[in-house]
């Protein structure tokens, strides 16, 4: 089963000097990122409240397969999605 934050739920990532994720720690477990298949930025809604965000989807060495995004006004991320 698919699961779906809208909002998403926010964990702590550490990323590399490129910005990318290499670690995330979410429900107090750590996971390793061992592959990013996807990477893409948003930005939208700038007449109201302004969406910029990195979008990363994932697979940890958990087996996890993520969509985690950064919110770049912010500085937080978060988890979106997550697929079985």
């Amino acid at each position: 089963m698919t699961r779906l934050w809208p909002e998403g739920v926010p964990i702590e990532v550490t990323v590399d000097r490129g910005g990318q994720p290499q670690r995330i720690v979410w429900q107090e477990q750590d996971h390793l990122v061992t592959h990013i298949t996807r990477r893409w930025r948003v930005r939208s809604d700038w007449w109201r409240e302004m969406v910029w965000r990195d979008y990363f989807k994932l697979i940890t060495d958990t087996g996890l397969l993520l969509i985690i995004y950064h919110d770049l006004r912010q500085q937080m991320w978060y988890v979106q999605q997550l697929f079985d």
